[in-house]
């Protein structure tokens, strides 16, 4: 059969020209090729063909275009990840920049409140180490002017706890 579908010449469409009249054409044999040709008892041999799917892509296009796609998913998400990356060297570098310039600053503290630091200022003011510590009583006026000055005070400002009283609350708290 495959040689005789080989052998049969293709067909020839010829354009009619415009106005003129359809005729049926006669083929080889005399027969008119409408439902003429056969009998009115006979049937002609009919089979039920596939229709034929025009397929915008092929197999290959359609892997070669999931290939792409997974692919610049990967490249996205190690793009995110290395952003990331960056924001958390960058923090971790503030971090580290904010310790050490907390250090300096502790160090600095602790260097200006040393006592050979302070001798050393209060030397250069002009003040010089007392030799004895004394103690003076402020009279009660004095006391009743600063109090009037101040307003209304807190009553432990206002009577503050003796020299007495705190080493017997120190003593308690360090006795069993």
């Amino acid at each position: 059969m495959a040689a005789a579908l080989a052998a049969r010449p293709a067909p020839v469409r010829l354009r009619r020209p415009a106005g003129s009249v359809v005729r049926p054409v006669r083929n080889s044999q005399g027969r008119a090729n409408s439902q003429e040709q056969f009998e009115p008892g006979e049937r002609p041999d009919l089979r039920i063909i596939e229709t034929i799917r025009v397929k915008k892509f092929s197999k290959v296009t359609s892997v070669l275009i999931g290939i792409a796609a997974v692919l610049t998913l990967i490249v996205v998400f190690q793009t995110v990840i290395a952003e990331q990356q960056l924001r958390l060297d960058k923090v971790t570098t503030d971090v580290r920049l904010a310790r050490f310039h907390y250090d300096e600053l502790r160090q600095n503290r602790a260097e200006l409140r040393a006592p050979d630091h302070l001798r050393e200022q209060a030397m250069m003011l002009g003040m010089s180490q007392g030799l004895s510590a004394q103690f003076e009583e402020i009279p009660a006026d004095v006391v009743a002017s600063v109090i009037a000055a101040t307003g209304d005070m807190d009553k432990e400002i206002l009577n503050p706890p003796m020299l007495e009283d705190l080493v017997s609350k120190t003593m308690k708290s360090v006795m069993p």
